[in-house]
């Protein structure tokens, strides 16, 4: 499913369409790739308006008008409206009239509130806004989503797998670690199979996935 996100074209990451983004990757670089088909994570956690979006369609209760939002966020109305349109459609937010109300029942924003518990339970400072940036950490995230990511790595296979440079991902994977999201394993690391916050994040790139490719 494409999704606007903003005036780039990008298009979620699904298996069908894994090889595309690698082919990209050989031409435009790892980060670029990756921004073009962001996982489900990625995508919901792409920036600050989007984030804190998600943070309040996790809340109980509320409405507003759009230029009410963009007020509250101090974002503009645009950026607002964009990132609204697409939590409309993963259903974690719904539209009636101009006016903006949080679905209690979504499915996407019920994990990102679990997640958002685990991280803090696990020494965040702001659950999913310390997950999600700086970027290197939104991006190493990403990259531990894959189906091999089990395998122990070194932070030069990091700096492969995100396209970032190595002393940004030196200076950034400590907060993994911290989370307990990676382990360290001889030289390098491995993912811990057991850590909520990795399996709440696994859970919150399902459920966007699943919204945005239901009928």
């Amino acid at each position: 499913m494409a999704l606007h996100a903003d005036t780039r074209d990008r298009t979620l990451r699904t298996a069908l369409n894994r090889d595309e983004m690698w082919a990209l990757a050989d031409e435009e670089g790892v980060r670029e790739a990756r921004q073009a088909y962001p996982s489900g994570w990625l995508f919901l956690t792409r920036d600050a308006a989007t984030r804190e979006l998600v943070r309040l369609a996790a809340a109980t209760g509320g409405e507003w008008e759009l230029d009410e939002l963009a007020h509250e966020l101090d974002r503009d109305p645009e950026s607002v409206e964009r990132s609204l349109d697409d939590l409309v459609s993963l259903d974690a937010f719904r539209e009636a009239d101009g006016i903006y109300r949080p679905n209690p029942e979504s499915v996407v924003a019920r994990t990102a509130e679990r997640l958002r518990r685990a991280a803090d339970e696990h020494g965040a400072s702001d659950g999913l806004s310390d997950l999600a940036t700086p970027e290197a950490v939104r991006l190493m995230l990403d990259a531990l989503l894959s189906p091999d990511a089990d395998e122990p790595f070194t932070q030069d296979d990091l700096h492969e797998l995100v396209g970032l440079p190595r002393k940004t991902v030196w200076m950034h994977v400590e907060r993994l670690t911290n989370l307990g999201v990676l382990e360290a394993s001889g030289d390098g690391y491995v993912t811990s199979e057991t850590n909520p916050v990795l399996g709440h994040v696994r859970a919150l790139d399902a459920a966007v996935l699943g919204a945005a490719l239901s009928p």
